[in-house]
């Protein structure tokens, strides 16, 4: 299994989620790291066929901040959670058939 992961900065996915939308679907991306995400706890995302796992920034300002975006279907599982003021890191686990991968996306 040949998997297709992107990393992207953001600067407020919020505002980009037509251009990341576009990228994914046109891409065909299975994995999206993504960093500068600016989520707070009333701002989110959704994206057709796929799963948002997100870390914040620990104050819930609009800052910082990470997102794993995984296409439905793959075998995943959220790796614990950790945040601090200078540290905002997402990471998951695929299960894939050779054995478990561990992919982050920090800030």
């Amino acid at each position: 299994m040949q998997l297709k992961i992107v990393i992207w900065n953001a600067n407020g996915l919020a505002q980009h989620t037509v251009e990341v939308k576009t990228y994914i679907q046109t891409q065909n991306v299975d994995v999206m790291l993504i960093s500068e995400t600016h989520f707070t706890k009333r701002s989110y995302v959704k994206i057709p066929n796929y799963t948002i796992c997100a870390t914040q920034h620990p104050d819930s300002t609009a800052n910082g901040g990470t997102a794993i975006v995984i296409k439905n279907g793959i075998k995943h599982h959220l790796h614990g959670y950790y945040t601090q003021e200078h540290l905002q890191p997402t990471s998951v686990v695929i299960e894939d058939w050779i054995g478990p991968l561990t992919i982050a996306a920090v800030y």
